[in-house]
């Protein structure tokens, strides 16, 4: 009955041990998820008035087994390889990069500011130049207007006398 009673009491402190380890990771999870909303808040006043900006960039927090600051669609800030550690990262086409890192929040803060810039400039680019490509293409030419009524009849006639060959009203 020792033995029985031995086991309960090792069972009973690796419970507690388990709890202890357990909290001290929802702690460590809750110090990176509160650190990150801190960045956001230090961040969301650089983006106040600028519409645009704010309808481009998401800032959301993702709560989880690793808490992540959303920035855009590939781009997040996590608390990577420490808790006290920001890593701003971006996602390519295969792989993760690390685009700032930093322990001071202050200067975390002015990098992912600095990206969002960088990326309102290059999404804008884009757009610019999606817009001038659709301003040059808004009409057609009047040879291809043409081309087209011309080659649309050359079919026309072209699928009636195969109807009328398929149908027996006309035979060579």
């Amino acid at each position: 009955m020792a033995d029985a009673d031995a086991f309960l009491k090792a069972l009973k402190q690796a419970r507690l041990s388990e709890a202890a380890k357990l909290d001290a990771v929802l702690n460590l999870r809750d110090a990176r998820a509160l650190r990150l909303e801190a960045l956001r808040d230090a961040i969301l006043p650089a983006l106040a008035g600028h519409a645009a900006a704010q309808a481009l960039f998401e800032l959301n927090l993702q709560d989880g087994e690793t808490p992540r600051l959303w920035i855009d669609l590939i781009s997040t800030v996590e608390m990577e390889p420490d808790p006290k550690t920001y890593r701003l990262f971006q996602q390519r086409e295969n792989n993760r990069d690390v685009v700032f890192e930093s322990r001071d929040m202050g200067e975390m803060s002015d990098a992912v500011v600095r990206y969002l810039a960088h990326r309102y400039v290059a999404q804008d680019r884009l757009s610019n130049a999606v817009g001038v490509r659709r301003l040059t293409q808004q009409g057609y030419s009047l040879y291809e207007m043409i081309y087209a009524w011309v080659t649309g009849i050359l079919f026309g006639v072209l699928g009636l006398v195969a109807w009328a060959l398929a149908t027996g009203h006309l035979k060579f």
